[in-house]
């Protein structure tokens, strides 16, 4: 996988990868979901991304048997997984963000629908989103086996709210080291092109921490300029399942997402923005 020395890999086990970014405000309650899990992780690996001094404090005194990976420069989310992943051996891999947590049956149920679908790459489940004003909406309404085409428009799959094998991931190149925004959307739609779908625990047993609406705000229009570089980057394979064309509607549909999030002025610019690409590819897909 990428450039690191390849690992035996360990059958019936499963790996946990935490990627971490100054995260001390939330850390401690996303490693207790870790370990109280039903099914205890056989592995547990933690990547600092290069917090700045002092703000790592709650990875000082992690338990035996956990490893502790410091990057020297920040080089982004996407990367912490990959360096996670290599540095582990089991033939299951799972990821958890530092301000998200699992309910206790998460790795269990995950392990338990891939024992029984053994084709499959990976296994997801319902999430509930936490916002910070206190409101939480849950997501079930998923796919029960989410194909290719899918999650080419819908993103239903979180990071830390699915489980994949390991072999798989490693046939697609595993996570980019160059994506800081929609990682997840790139990973799974070359998972599910090259190995077919993933099947659903419908479930909730991921709690999804959304960040303050303000800030996310202000990061749409970089947000929006790497999606442009991920859709070119699968141009081939967008293209492949939706014709030509589609990777540009897929922009159209990132703009009017962000139309539907910002509203008031900001809103209606992402409006024009997204009107003047095309119909958004969504609309093949209607609720």
């Amino acid at each position: 996988m990428g450039d690191a020395t390849p690992r035996r890999e360990a059958a019936g086990r499963i790996a946990v990868v935490i990627p971490f970014y100054r995260a001390d405000r939330w850390f401690p309650e996303a490693f207790a979901s870790v370990l109280t899990q039903t099914r205890p992780p056989d592995e547990i690996v933690v990547v600092d991304d290069a917090s700045p001094a002092g703000e790592a404090r709650t990875l000082e005194n992690l338990p035996d048997g956990v490893r502790l990976i410091r990057l020297a420069r920040n080089a982004g989310v996407s990367t912490s997984r990959q360096i996670g992943t290599e540095a582990t051996h089991a033939d299951l891999v799972a990821y958890l963000d530092a301000d998200d947590w699992w309910q206790p049956r998460h790795l269990g149920a995950l392990e338990g629908m891939l024992t029984r679908r053994p084709e499959a790459p990976a296994s997801y489940t319902g999430v509930v989103k936490r916002y910070p004003d206190g409101r939480q909406v849950p997501f079930t309404n998923k796919p029960a086996m989410l194909d290719v085409r899918e999650a080419i428009v819908r993103s239903h799959v979180l990071p830390s709210g699915f489980v994949v094998r390991r072999a798989a991931l490693e046939a697609i190149g595993g996570w980019r080291r160059d994506r800081m925004v929609v990682e997840d959307w790139d990973l799974s739609v070359r998972l599910l092109d090259r190995w077919g779908p993933m099947p659903l625990v419908p479930e909730l047993l991921v709690n999804y921490r959304v960040g303050n609406p303000a800030s996310i705000n202000t990061q749409h229009w970089s947000a929006l300029r790497k999606w442009r570089r991920t859709l070119a980057l699968n141009r081939g394979l967008v293209e492949k399942h939706f014709g030509r064309g589609a990777p540009r509607r897929r922009w159209a549909q990132a703009f009017a997402d962000r139309r539907d999030r910002a509203g008031g002025l900001r809103g209606a610019c992402y409006g024009v923005a997204a009107r003047a690409l095309g119909p958004p590819l969504r609309d093949e897909f209607p609720q």
